[in-house]
């Protein structure tokens, strides 16, 4: 499987009954950005690509670019607006969202959660309270039973480790808390999430049910360093991977961080001087085999449900999807079972909290010009890898 992801929230618009949508309008968050010299509109969603109303459009793009899957999310506070009522109106939005990716030839692969909550869930403590995680399962249960026969994968969870750090560890996220414990709790509340829902989906659906999992490829420099990583590091990585996989159906894979382990388990992006990408990440291809190798041990299919590169020059993103997918397929020659390779993004979009400046989209969005559509020529080598199904690579 060949194509691109998104998720609703960056790409939509208008996401008015979301904990993001109003942390992002706050006038904490604004006077935070203003202190910091910058424009608060910058940093807010609003319109973000208007695809709540352009899928269709979205869709027929990727067609063109020989793309065979989608990965999106459905909009748990446009479903959901107010606890225990379901929004018919939305479920036959996204009836019609998964339709038009049918039409255009592409299989789907839908998230139930994607960093976004509705207010009313947030308000009542969100997933730091396990009592709340009835609400979720609730509401999963209500979508895959309306929406199954339009989608082919099911992913309950975006990045459980990644959405715990950034809005109760680090605090850059909504609620902005900072607090390790309460990150623990999310962590564990997400992971009992996805079993409970694995659990009663049984009998409803018979389509694969998995997560997309964060995975950083951590590199030891030394022996001492290497011990490390394997005590502190890498159990970090897998705080919920070892809790849930064993329940996955296929392992989903977001790749985007290699960081260096050095002495004392000094953590660092950029040690051997890798090239960066526009928002200051390192590109290191390599880790990408790195981290399927070591999901080789769960005998489960893999799908790589988000890489990508923030490019607005369009001068490094062919080469980084090649280099990525040289050693994918070497990962592939050694036994893993990687079954489809999905690029962040289709769009250029609204990238939490830097706002809309990466540019991560094999189609650029012009925010000047109606948010006109314009396929970027490293998204046509890409269609090229995609129509194939073979990568044609000289080192």
């Amino acid at each position: 499987m060949w194509g691109a992801a998104t998720a609703a929230h960056q790409i939509e618009g208008n996401n008015t009954n979301s904990d993001w949508w109003a942390w992002e309008n706050s006038i904490k968050r604004h006077n935070q950005l203003i202190a910091k010299g910058k424009h608060p509109k910058d940093f807010c969603s609003d319109i973000a690509c208007d695809s709540y109303n352009r899928y269709d459009e979205d869709f027929a793009l990727a067609q063109s670019l020989s793309h065979n899957a989608t990965r999106l999310s459905i909009e748990w506070a446009r479903i959901e607006p107010k606890e225990g009522k379901f929004s018919e109106q939305e479920f036959e939005h996204y009836e019609k969202v998964l339709q038009s990716a049918k039409f255009h030839g592409l299989q789907t692969f839908v998230t139930l959660q994607h960093f976004t909550l509705p207010l009313w869930f947030a308000a009542k403590g969100g997933f730091t309270r396990k009592e709340n995680v009835v609400n979720f399962v609730k509401f999963a249960e209500a979508a895959v039973k309306r929406l199954d026969h339009l989608t082919d994968f099911w992913i309950t969870i975006n990045e459980p480790e990644g959405y715990a750090s950034g809005g109760y560890m680090t605090g850059v996220w909504p609620p902005g808390k900072k607090s390790f414990l309460l990150a623990l709790k999310v962590v564990k509340n997400l992971a009992v999430a996805h079993q409970e829902i694995k659990d009663k989906l049984k009998t409803v659906t018979g389509k694969p049910i998995g997560i997309a999992y964060d995975i950083i490829d951590y590199q030891p420099t030394n022996f001492f360093s290497g011990i490390i990583e394997k005590l502190f590091y890498d159990r970090i990585n897998k705080l919920v991977f070892y809790r849930t996989v064993d329940s996955c159906d296929f392992i989903g894979v977001n790749y985007y961080f290699h960081h260096h382990v050095g002495l004392f388990g000094k953590r660092t992006r950029s040690e051997s001087h890798h090239k960066l990408t526009d928002v200051g990440w390192s590109i290191h291809p390599e880790g990408l085999e790195n981290v399927v190798l070591k999901m080789k041990k769960y005998n489960k299919p893999i799908y790589i449900t988000e890489n990508g590169i923030a490019d607005v020059k369009d001068t490094k993103r062919e080469q980084f999807i090649k280099d990525h997918l040289r050693f994918l397929h070497r990962a592939i020659s050694n036994g893993v079972d990687v079954k489809g390779y999905l690029y962040w993004s289709l769009l250029d979009n609204f990238e939490w909290e830097k706002g809309f400046w990466p540019r991560f989209g094999l189609i650029e969005i012009d925010r000047e010009d109606l948010l006109r559509r314009r396929i970027r020529s490293s998204s046509l080598a890409y269609a090229e890898i995609c129509k194939k199904n073979y990568l044609d690579y000289e080192i």
